[in-house]
């Protein structure tokens, strides 16, 4: 049960200063009750540009919600969505549009949420707009006024050629075939190194869904997913040989196979847990920044990295789709016995469970794409 409403308010200034107020934290928080933080820049270091991230603070400090800018069309069309906004949230979108008249601009600001339990989304969405045309109001007034003369507009980015499909859909199956192949090595030799192992054949899977349009993400450079799943490959599956034949093993994969081979009889579920995020916590700290650099500075030199970070984000049901996958196969003894009453109650509950455990997945994966954006950047130098 999604709520949706559309608000319109004409100011009387040029498509420009109306961009400018309904996208700059600064002039933003002339106008919201709700204050305006800049996260991380986007292209050309704005946060008027796709990739950009922002705090936005409710009214009374307790909630917050994070969003990325997913589209931006200067000065036409703006769209954002809430990427980190507490397990009850399920989707939060936005789409401000600056359309020219007669006597200035009309802007149309649409918004559309879904929340836990779906009641609530409606509840949500009144006070929403309340606030919403509140802005809108508090806007018409201070476009008239606005001082032009200091505003900065982004340059328009050249299009992007994508890479071809075909070829990368089939080096990722390879891929694909390679880790189960893993996986069932190790089932079959009764190693619990097994369960992070099919963790991660199962998030390639997914991936390759994503890209594939099988699983909707709406993700704009599909060629940029299916690209980083062979890089990932070379880490997991390298760190993972040298573990097994007495090599040299990175520290964090050290770490994550060792844990991975904990049993405890009495408690079979909690080693289980443990392996399984040390072997994310190894994935996503030590193998994603250099991973997205890496492939950037392949493929991608001429680019921002940070114009992909909307995908990366978007890509966030990736692990829960593969963790459904894996509960799906662990023994009842292997599973925290509440993790499928918060699952059928709501998968965001769930993962913000498995968050306090002691490894939060969405906070990590955010701070490795900044990582990652710097990593590149002292490579290449500004981008």
């Amino acid at each position: 049960m999604t709520a949706t409403f559309t608000l319109r308010q004409n100011l009387d200034c040029t498509p420009e200063a109306a961009w400018h107020l309904l996208t700059d934290p600064d002039q933003m928080c002339r106008w919201s009750t709700a204050p305006i933080t800049p996260i991380s820049l986007g292209p050309q270091d704005r946060p008027d540009t796709a990739g950009a991230l922002r705090m936005v603070t409710l009214p009374g400090g307790r909630i917050r919600l994070r969003e990325v800018v997913e589209y931006a069309e200067f000065p036409r069309t703006f769209r954002y969505r809430v990427y980190d906004g507490g397990p009850l949230l399920v989707e939060h979108r936005g789409e401000q549009r600056v359309v020219e008249t007669s006597e200035g601009v009309e802007v149309q600001w649409t918004v559309d949420m879904t929340l836990f339990p779906r009641p609530l989304s409606h509840l949500m969405a009144w006070q929403i707009r309340r606030e919403v045309q509140r802005s809108l109001t508090e806007m018409e007034s201070l476009a008239r006024d606005l001082d032009t003369a200091t505003l900065t507009s982004p340059d328009e980015l050249p299009r992007r050629t994508a890479h071809n499909l075909d070829d990368l859909v089939s080096s990722a199956l390879e891929i694909r075939v390679l880790q189960q192949e893993i996986a069932d090595e190790l089932a079959g030799a009764d190693d619990p190194k097994q369960w992070f192992a099919r963790v991660y054949q199962y998030v390639t899977e997914t991936m390759i869904e994503a890209a594939t349009g099988r699983l909707e993400l709406g993700l704009t450079h599909p060629d940029w997913v299916l690209a980083l799943i062979p890089v990932f490959h070379r880490y997991y599956a390298g760190n993972l040989d040298a573990y097994r034949n007495g090599g040299v093993v990175e520290d964090a994969w050290q770490v994550a196979w060792s844990t991975c081979e904990i049993v405890d009889p009495d408690r079979p579920h909690e080693p289980v847990v443990k392996g399984l995020l040390a072997g994310v916590a190894a994935h996503i700290d030590a193998d994603l920044p250099r991973a997205l650099a890496a492939l950037h500075l392949d493929r991608y030199p001429d680019r921002d990295l940070r114009e992909f970070r909307p995908d990366y984000l978007r890509l966030a049901p990736v692990f829960t789709v593969a963790s459904d996958r894996l509960l799906a196969d662990l023994p009842r003894s292997h599973k925290p016995w509440w993790t499928s009453i918060a699952g059928r109650v709501n998968t965001g509950m769930r993962d913000s469970l498995l968050a306090r455990t002691g490894y939060d997945v969405s906070r990590h994966r955010v701070q490795a794409f900044e990582a990652a954006v710097q990593r590149a950047s002292s490579q290449t130098g500004p981008a």
